[in-house]
């Protein structure tokens, strides 16, 4: 609480609470239930930040702050105050989730009243979103929409702008958009070979060790220990918010040693293009695989080539869970493909283990048979 200091500007922080008419904010400093609210200062002169706090504090204590709860707010309005909160900035889906808000959910609900949105209107957003291209956009790209909207208002509900969200009460249908896709070890010494420099670590980390790609573009060297061979990713890092440390690879250690000795001062990023962090590798990406003479393969794909790989490499389940991030067995499961040269290779190591565990095998059940009929044969008369 009080005057806090930023690049841009000094801020007024105080606990607050509505009124018991819901028309002005009250100090509640201790008070169970209060907000710590914020107001920017516009400069970073101390002097007129501190005036600018007394007049703040005053205008609570005699009820002269209007509450947000108070005033009718426009979705466009509390959209645009939503992407620009902290906790929001720092999710790892910010960038999509930014997208599916300035380019879809505002053109459609931006002149609603928060308060004013219904089941329905989520239902014809749904039914009416459209790619670049003009046809229908995927059940997956919509529920991606629909998950910005129900955690925006999600937010409002908390900061008492709502009272109820319309957007958990609209279902999302399953996708069924599972894949097993998977490269050959032929598919992936091209598509390596073909990438362009600044591509080629990321795919290698992404291939080897099942890093999502946000977890690889917001690397940070002070992350990295070249020395034990591990990278450390906190909570605030990874989809499942779990801290995990990953070990490298010989392949990933000596990429990342070789990377660091050509290390940017600039930045502490790992993986930089033309000197600066990373943030995407579509076009790239793409003309890699074109390269490459592969189809129907997504970066995310990756991740299920690394999944797989752990598995024909014999490491267990648990283990492996935790290289790659994956909290539950059920989603370990779906990363994992299963093709016809792994049940080839299953039965091979049965009957390998059949002919080491198994006392009578099937010839020598044979030839025993073929003994004793031999031997009834010679004792008839």
């Amino acid at each position: 609480m009080g005057l806090t200091k930023r690049k841009d500007s000094y801020y007024v922080e105080f606990f607050v609470m509505d009124s018991p008419d819901g028309k002005t904010l009250q100090l509640a400093r201790g008070v169970p239930g209060a907000r710590l609210k914020r107001w920017k200062v516009g400069c970073t002169n101390k002097q007129i930040a501190k005036e600018m706090e007394a007049k703040i504090k005053t205008d609570l204590l005699m009820d002269k702050v209007k509450s947000e709860q108070g005033k009718p707010l426009l979705f466009s309005e509390w959209a645009s105050k939503y992407l620009e909160l902290e906790q929001v900035k720092r999710l790892g889906s910010y960038v999509g989730r930014s997208h599916s808000i300035k380019q879809h959910l505002i053109p459609f609900l931006g002149r609603k009243l928060i308060t004013e949105i219904k089941p329905e209107d989520i239902e014809q957003f749904r039914a009416q979103r459209k790619r670049p291209d003009g046809n229908p956009a995927s059940v997956q790209t919509v529920n991606h929409d629909h998950i910005a909207l129900k955690h925006c208002l999600n937010i409002a509900i908390r900061r008492g702008l709502l009272v109820a969200n319309p957007a958990s009460r609209v279902p999302m249908p399953d996708p069924n958009n599972e894949r097993d896709r998977v490269l050959s070890s032929e598919e992936w010494d091209g598509l390596y070979r073909v990438s362009q420099p600044h591509l080629k670590p990321v795919l290698l980390v992404a291939y080897q060790l099942g890093q999502r790609f946000s977890e690889i573009t917001g690397l940070t060297w002070d992350r990295v220990d070249l020395k034990r061979g591990f990278i450390t990713l906190r909570g605030v890092d990874t989809k499942t918010k779990k801290p995990r440390q990953v070990p490298m690879t010989p392949d990933v250690r000596t990429v990342l040693q070789g990377l660091s000795k050509v290390r940017s001062l600039a930045t502490r990023h790992v993986f930089l293009y033309k000197g600066r962090p990373l943030k995407r590798v579509s076009r790239s990406f793409k003309t890699a695989l074109t390269d490459a003479g592969i189809t129907d393969f997504r970066f995310h794909d990756l991740r299920h080539c690394a999944s797989t790989n752990l598995r024909r490499a014999g490491v267990d389940t648990a283990t492996a869970m935790k290289v790659v991030g994956h909290k539950s067995e059920k989603m370990w499961k779906r990363y994992n493909a299963i093709e016809e040269k792994d049940l080839t290779q299953a039965a091979q190591k049965l009957n390998a283990y059949l002919k080491l565990n198994t006392v009578i095998t099937p010839d020598a059940s044979a030839a025993q048979a073929g003994s004793a009929n031999s031997l009834k044969n010679q004792t008839r008369p």
